[in-house]
C-alpha cells in the first residue's frame, strides 16, 4: 500500500494546515462531499478516521465515507444489544441480500446509494472484501466470543478490517496489477492493526459484553483466568498478553508505514497521520503498564486534540523524509 511521497507545489499544504488547525472531530466544519449523516456516524464513532478524510480530495473523502457507513452499519448490527443472538444472524443474512441488491442496481436506501455510486466509480473494488468483511462479523454473532488463537485473531482482524484497506486502494488511486500486488500487504497491515488495537482499547467495554479476544492459548499459556478479564482484573499476567499483542500491532503498523510510501498522490501522507495516531493508543497504552481494563472510570483510551496535531506533524516529517521504501525488482 515508485509513486510519490508528498506532492509537490501547494496541494497538500492546504490539508497539513487544516489538520493543524482542526478542532475535536465532532466540531469540525462537514466536508461538502462527505453525506452529513455519514460525517455524524463518523464523528460518533471512527473520529480518527474523520480527521484523517480531511486529506482526502472531496470526490475520494465521499467515496471513502460511502465505505465507511455501509461497515459500521453492519458493524452496529451484531451490536445491538437489543437483539438476540438468531436475530443477529438473521439480519446479516439479510445484508448479504442486501449487497448483493446493491450490487445489481437496486440499493435501498440512500446510503446504498453511495455505495452503488462509489463502486460504479471504481469497478476494481469487487465484492470480495464485503463478503470477507460478513464473515467476520458472522464470527461475532455469538453469545460468548471468544478466539482459539493469534491465527485466528489475525483472519478476524482481516475480515473485519483488512478488507477496509483493500476497499481505499482504488480511491487512493491503486488500479494497474502491479501497484495493487504492491500495496495489498501494506494495506491489509494497515486494517488488521487497527483492529488489534481497537481490541485493546476497548478491552473493558468488550468484557461487559462477555467478550474477550485475547487468544485462549496464550491466556493459557501465560496463566489469565476469564473470570479476572471479565470482572475487568487487569493481574501481571494479563498485562504481559496485552504488551505482546500491542506489539504486534506496531509491527503491523510499521509495515504499513513503509508499504505505504509507494502509494500515489497523498496516499502516503494519509497512511502515516493513520499510523501515527493509533500509535499514540499504543504509547498510552504503554504508559498504563498494558492494563486496559482498569481505566479510573473511562471505557477507553481517548487521544487528545493536541496529540492529534502532534501525530499530524510527526507524520509529515515521516513522509518528507522517509527512510526509501523497498521495491520489487
Amino acid at each position: 500500500m515508485a509513486a510519490g511521497l508528498l506532492p509537490r507545489g501547494r496541494r497538500a499544504l492546504p490539508c497539513v494546515v487544516a489538520l493543524l488547525h482542526a478542532s475535536p472531530a465532532d466540531a469540525l466544519p462537514p466536508a461538502p462531499s462527505i453525506h452529513p449523516a455519514i460525517r455524524q456516524l463518523m464523528a460518533k464513532h471512527d473520529p480518527i478516521l474523520l480527521y484523517a478524510s480531511r486529506l482526502l480530495p472531496p470526490a475520494a473523502a465521499a467515496d471513502a465515507a460511502a465505505l465507511y457507513a455501509w461497515c459500521r452499519r453492519l458493524d452496529e448490527l451484531v451490536d445491538d444489544p437489543a437483539a438476540d443472538w438468531s436475530a443477529r444472524r438473521a439480519r446479516l443474512d439479510e445484508w448479504e441480500a442486501r449487497l448483493a441488491a446493491l450490487c445489481a442496481g437496486s440499493p435501498r436506501d440512500e446510503f446504498d446509494g453511495a455505495l452503488l455510486a462509489t463502486l460504479r466509480r471504481h469497478p476494481s473494488l469487487g465484492v470480495q472484501p464485503f463478503t470477507d468483511m460478513l464473515d467476520g462479523m458472522r464470527a461475532d454473532s455469538v453469545e460468548a466470543r471468544r478466539v482459539a488463537s493469534h491465527a485466528e485473531l489475525e483472519e478476524y482482524a482481516y475480515q473485519v478490517a483488512g478488507t477496509v484497506g483493500l476497499m481505499l486502494l482504488p480511491l487512493l488511486g491503486v488500479h494497474a496489477a502491479d501497484e495493487m500486488a504492491r500495496a495489498r500487504e501494506p494495506a491489509v497491515a494497515l486494517g488488521k492493526a487497527i483492529q488489534l488495537v481497537n481490541i485493546l482499547r476497548d478491552a473493558r467495554a468488550d468484557a461487559a459484553l462477555g467478550r474477550i479476544y485475547l487468544p485462549q492459548d496464550e491466556m493459557a499459556a501465560l496463566g489469565v483466568r476469564e473470570e479476572d478479564v471479565l470482572a475487568c482484573r487487569g493481574t501481571a499476567e494479563y498485562c504481559s498478553l496485552v504488551a505482546r499483542k500491542a506489539a504486534r500491532a506496531e509491527a503491523l503498523l510499521k509495515e504499513a508505514e513503509v508499504g505505504g510510501r509507494n502509494l500515489p498522490g497523498l496516499g502516503p501522507l494519509l497512511v502515516a497521520v493513520i499510523v501515527e495516531l493509533y500509535r499514540d493508543y499504543l504509547v498510552v497504552l504503554a504508559r498504563r503498564g498494558y492494563d486496559n481494563l482498569d481505566m479510573g472510570g473511562h471505557d477507553r483510551v481517548s487521544i487528545s486534540t493536541a496529540r492529534k496535531v502532534l501525530a499530524t506533524l510527526r507524520a509529515l516529517l515521516s513522509v518528507a523524509r522517509p527512510t526509501k521504501a523497498p521495491t520489487e525488482s
